[in-house]
C-alpha cells in the first residue's frame, strides 16, 4: 500500500518528490561517517525524519528503528 501511495504522491506533486529526494540525500550525508547504528537513527530522528523514512534509508525494519529511538529516549531520561 505504501508503494501505491508514494506513486500517487509523485504523480500529484513532482516538486514534493524532488524536495523529498534532497532531504534524503541530506540525511544520508549527515550519517555517512557515523559507524554506530543507534547514533545514525538518533541523528535522523532529531532532524525530523519519520521512523519509516529512517528505516528505508538505513535498510532496517521500521520496528527496529522505533525500538532504537525508544531506547535512546530512555537513556536521555534515565
Amino acid at each position: 500500500m505504501a508503494k501505491k501511495e508514494r506513486e500517487n504522491a509523485q504523480a500529484v506533486d513532482p516538486l514534493a518528490t524532488e524536495i523529498g529526494r534532497i532531504a534524503k540525500l541530506f540525511g544520508l550525508y549527515m550519517v555517512k561517517d557515523v559507524e554506530d547504528e543507534s547514533k545514525k537513527v538518533s541523528r535522523l530522528n532529531a532532524v525530523g525524519f519519520l521512523p519509516s523514512e529512517i528505516a528505508l534509508m538505513l535498510d532496517k525494519s521500521e520496528s527496529n528503528v522505533r525500538v532504537q529511538i525508544s531506547q535512546a529516549k530512555k537513556k536521555r531520561e534515565g
